[in-house]
């Protein structure tokens, strides 16, 4: 069947689908605050719900937080399986008061659905299920298909991450879809083939039992925060490169034919300053930006707390100061060894007189790089081709993360197929989140042609 098909089937249904979008949207499933964990089951309910009356099997797992939704649907018992995964729970709403209009009212301005989660990811689960219910009412769809929609993927997966081995022999798949990513900012189709793993560090930097006054004790007692500056400066030399040792064991260079297909993905210093308002000179700035983002890991300072920040001045030496560090690894590191690295770099800049606390050390998960020869890759960029003729494929080497996949993949098998219709302007994670209808009807279309081809 032809791409024509199946936007006719799209038009057949789309009021129906954007109503139960609405609906989806709707339940307030922030599954990092605990006060909205009644709204996350009753969200994972109406999942399960929804998949059964598509001729799925479909339970609600528990896990330590939020549960996820586990279905399937059986095929044919000689072809392999296909593992789609999602997830239900969105990032806070905050600041509310940025809202033009509620987070969990979706409302339609100019062709767009606003609501928290429109996009990440509830609008990209929702066109890739009722793209599947497309194709099985079309008997056009032979395989297994197995569904794990969780709801804690925005703050690291942990329930699911514990729960996988337990369920290693019911996701066996051969492909893995993930519909959690964006196209390049031209809105190109963009077949996403690398993910960085992500680690998350906390420090306590602690000198005096309390801040002590700057002139008694001015040049005789340690300054926390003067110790917290000292340590983050030291985290990379003068090129951006990192300075902590062994940082950079396990990276393997992008081979000529990656550098060739991510080149086309490479952002000018115009172009990035447009969309950010600053210039893309962090890092190695000797390198190209796709580098940069695609093939290197990072380790970057997201906060330092310390002191007085309030109007006027207060002179004080701070007791206490706190350091936020992020790395982002690639396929090859080993994330325990950086985890070890990390801290101990840190406690060898600790300066005397400052006590040094670990209060956070934790490996989200490993990167993930794909071969560009990589036998299903084939069947995706035939998808995404069709979804926009006469476009230029772009092969994306993502510098974000979606913890769960390389965790996934190990366990089901299965190789991942990461696609996205997501765009910079859907706002995802900040206030006035949206995703449009084209960019919906899109994902729509990819998932039929990718999966009628299988």
């Amino acid at each position: 069947m032809q791409r024509n098909t199946w936007e006719a089937a799209f038009e057949d249904r789309r009021e129906t689908i954007i109503q139960d979008w609405e609906t989806f949207l709707r339940f307030p499933s922030i599954g990092t605050d605990p006060a909205n964990k009644a709204d996350c089951d009753a969200c994972a309910q109406w999942l399960s719900n929804r998949l059964q009356q598509s001729g799925f099997t479909a339970q609600i797992v528990p896990t330590t937080g939020n549960p996820f939704v586990y279905a399937v649907r059986p095929g044919n018992p000689d072809k392999p399986a296909i593992l789609v995964y999602g997830h239900y729970d969105v990032q806070p709403v905050d600041p509310l008061g940025d809202w033009t209009t509620p987070p969990f009212e979706p409302t339609w301005r100019n062709d767009r659905l606003y609501a928290r989660g429109a996009q990440d990811n509830k609008g990209q689960i929702f066109y890739t299920i009722c793209a599947i219910e497309t194709l099985i009412a079309a008997q056009n769809l032979d395989r297994t298909i197995i569904f794990i929609i969780e709801g804690e993927e925005e703050f690291g997966s942990d329930g699911l991450n514990q729960a996988l081995d337990a369920w290693r022999d019911q996701i066996q798949a051969e492909a893995l879809l993930v519909h959690d990513t964006g196209t390049v900012s031209s809105g190109a189709p963009t077949l996403i083939m690398g993910l960085r793993g992500i680690l998350q560090f906390e420090f306590t930097l602690q000198g005096a039992t309390h801040d002590l006054h700057s002139g008694v004790h001015g040049g005789i007692a340690p300054n926390a925060a003067q110790a917290a500056a000292t340590i983050c400066a030291s985290l990379h030399d003068a090129t951006g490169r990192v300075a902590v040792p062994g940082f950079y064991d396990g990276v393997q260079p992008p081979s000529d034919h990656e550098r060739e297909l991510a080149a086309a993905d490479a952002t000018t210093p115009e172009s990035y300053c447009q969309q950010t308002g600053t210039t893309p000179d962090g890092g190695m700035r000797d390198l190209p930006t796709y580098e940069r983002v695609g093939f290197l890991p990072t380790l970057e300072i997201n906060g330092i707390h310390s002191g007085y920040g309030g109007p006027g001045s207060k002179t004080i030496i701070p007791a206490q100061a706190i350091i936020k560090l992020s790395a982002r690894i690639v396929q090859g590191q080993d994330p325990q060894a950086l985890i070890d690295s990390v801290c101990q770099y840190i406690k060898d800049q600790t300066p005397p007189g400052i006590k040094l606390e670990i209060t956070q050390a934790h490996i989200g998960g490993p990167g993930l790089r794909f071969a560009p020869d990589a036998p299903l890759l084939p069947y995706a960029e035939r998808a995404l081709a069709a979804v926009k003729p006469g476009e230029n494929l772009v092969h994306r080497w993502e510098g974000a993360s979606i913890p769960i996949v390389a965790r996934l993949a190990e366990v089901s098998g299965a190789t991942p197929l990461l696609t996205g219709f997501g765009h910079e302007n859907d706002r995802i994670h900040a206030p006035n989140e949206s995703f449009s209808l084209e960019q919906f009807r899109n994902g729509f279309l990819y998932t039929c042609l990718l999966l009628a081809q299988r």
